[in-house]
């Protein structure tokens, strides 16, 4: 019998755990009116999410994705009052449903809000990355007449990136990475080694940066001795640039990647590859990185300095 108990118990506790996965990491407010009151009072919008708890397989990748990326969760956190309304649930969340015409039993759906109920920017719907929701609270914290964070921009650059890549010889990787790092336009970079050179890999947006000129910048810093590639297409635009273009064989990743952060106390956060190459660049060139960090990320740093 004691065992029976104990099961049940075991169950009812992981229902209680596992049945929010759909809710992610942020902490919701889960009544309108008080979350009204709380906008009121703070001046911040209501973010609302309608998600279906339980869910299927989109809610619940919806939860343990965009909605447990610790940089999104804190700016949905800092910058609104985060509300969660089930859509599949009868009483007060069915009426907060019928009041804003959203259908029950459906995919997650956000919409960010002033406390008359008034939408501020365009609701999200069908958006289920970390890219359409970052892109979504940055439209929402511009909506709300505040100053968008850095981190929060380097976040949707990375997600919303045309991504590229481009293999750049050197005669040092870890001078490479920090002086191309800082490049406008560059997501990420990676140091290792291609025919017996040292390289580093660059993944860049090339919305933002086409090859010619992310080359050309790095040949100033004298980080461009030689493009490596098989494509034919990247052989032929490097011609105007008078670098050498060797074949591509094969990457091999060095295991000192970010060799300036690896090295510094800011090793110890969690960022995101964009956040990551920004700072490890700064640090390389002897700037101070805090501005590319969250609130909570310098928090975290502080405590542990100490």
């Amino acid at each position: 019998m004691k065992a029976h108990f104990f099961l049940l118990v075991m169950f009812l506790c992981l229902s209680s755990v596992f049945g929010q996965v759909e809710l992610g990491q942020v902490k919701w407010m889960r009544d309108y009116d008080e979350a009204v009151a709380q906008s009121k009072k703070s001046g911040k919008p209501i973010y609302i999410l309608f998600q279906e708890i339980p869910g299927c397989s989109t809610c619940v990748n919806f939860g343990k994705g965009p909605m447990s990326n610790s940089l999104i969760v804190e700016a949905i956190e800092t910058y609104f009052v985060p509300l969660a309304i089930h859509n599949n649930k009868s009483g007060k969340d069915a009426v907060i449903l019928k009041k804003f015409n959203e259908p029950a039993w459906n995919n997650p759906v956000s919409r960010i809000i002033d406390h008359n109920g008034k939408d501020l920017v365009s609701r999200l719907s069908g958006g289920y990355d970390e890219g359409a929701v970052i892109t979504f609270v940055r439209k929402g914290i511009e909506a709300s007449k505040k100053l968008v964070p850095r981190y929060v921009q380097l976040l949707e650059e990375e997600h919303t990136a045309l991504k590229k890549e481009i293999v750049v010889e050197m005669y040092c990787f870890w001078s490479g990475e920090k002086n191309i790092g800082n490049i406008h336009g560059v997501i990420n970079t990676l140091p290792g080694y291609s025919n017996g050179k040292e390289v580093v890999k660059v993944t860049y947006d090339a919305s933002a940066i086409n090859a010619v000129d992310l080359v050309n910048q790095a040949k100033k810093t004298k980080n461009a001795d030689a493009v490596h590639t098989s494509e034919s297409s990247e052989k032929s635009q490097m011609k105007s640039t008078n670098i050498t273009v060797k074949n591509l064989q094969s990457f091999s990743l060095d295991k000192d990647i970010h060799y300036y952060l690896k090295n510094s106390k800011y090793a110890r956060l969690r960022m995101s590859d964009c956040q990551a190459t920004k700072v490890n660049s700064l640090l390389g060139l002897g700037q101070d990185p805090d501005h590319l960090l969250s609130p909570r990320q310098l928090a975290t740093l502080n405590k542990s300095s100490k």
